[in-house]
């Protein structure tokens, strides 16, 4: 399973401390919850140790924003994204506000947005990433005042994965953790929207679920109206699928 190849955190977070960026020699779990404590944070060495050793493996958000701060990489790194830390790491954007705009952006085209309940059922079915309840994700899309979400790692993984963001090595959770990443998918993401506001996406649906019952000679057919559609900017042509006529008026 492409899920097996991407590195654990336990992993991850015991290479950083043995080989840290601009330091020469490793970090102890003790220095390692001294600086992450002198930073803001609040982690012991005990619970570092269980993390390094894969004994504990679902970290808080906050936990491995403290831990990338303290090791000075990008909290990414954690999920398979880069490792380098930009001068202003500090997510300019908060992760309810990539959620959100995940819950806008991300449906499917013969239905609206995803219900709270919608994406817990398809995370907890999923059965990797633990359990998660609707007015959970409630919480994380709308934090009361003045709190912040802090979502555990592998809710952040099953929605990744819910929400469609993945690479050859299972959920893209960098996402939430990269805000240079975010952007990039987030410019792809207001493609996406304006080809569904246009009602591209839904015209291409309904083409896929009729196409492998055609001839050849209707591929074909299909094939040059869309071309010649999208060459003129003509919306008023049609073609037949199975007996019915499809126009994009």
């Amino acid at each position: 399973m492409a899920e097996s190849r991407r590195r654990s955190f336990a992993a991850i977070l015991d290479e950083l401390c043995l080989r840290p960026a601009g330091r020469p020699d490793p970090f102890t779990n003790t220095e390692l919850a001294r600086v992450v404590n002198a930073l803001g944070g609040d982690i012991t060495d005990g619970y570092i140790s269980h993390l390094r050793k894969g004994h504990r493996d679902n970290p808080t958000l906050q936990t491995v924003q403290d831990l990338a701060a303290a090791l000075g990489v990008s909290p990414a790194v954690f999920v398979g994204g880069r490792r380098a830390r930009l001068d202003e790491e500090d997510p300019r954007r908060s992760f309810s506000a990539k959620l959100r705009h995940l819950f806008t952006a991300i449906y499917p085209p013969e239905r609206g947005p995803y219900t709270p309940e919608d994406v817990a059922a398809a995370v907890n079915a999923d059965g990797r990433y633990g359990t998660i309840s609707a007015s959970h994700i409630r919480d994380l899309l709308n934090p009361g005042p003045g709190s912040l979400p802090n979502p555990r790692l592998r809710h952040i993984m099953g929605l990744a994965d819910h929400f469609g963001l993945a690479d050859d090595h299972g959920p893209q959770a960098a996402y939430f953790l990269d805000d240079r990443l975010a952007a990039t998918v987030d410019a792809e993401l207001a493609d996406l929207m304006a080809l569904r506001d246009a009602g591209v996406v839904e015209f291409v649906t309904r083409v896929a679920a009729h196409a492998p019952a055609w001839s050849p000679q209707l591929r074909r057919q299909a094939v040059r109206a869309i071309t010649q559609a999208m060459e003129s900017g003509d919306a008023r042509w049609v073609f037949p699928l199975k007996g019915e006529r499809l126009s994009t008026e």
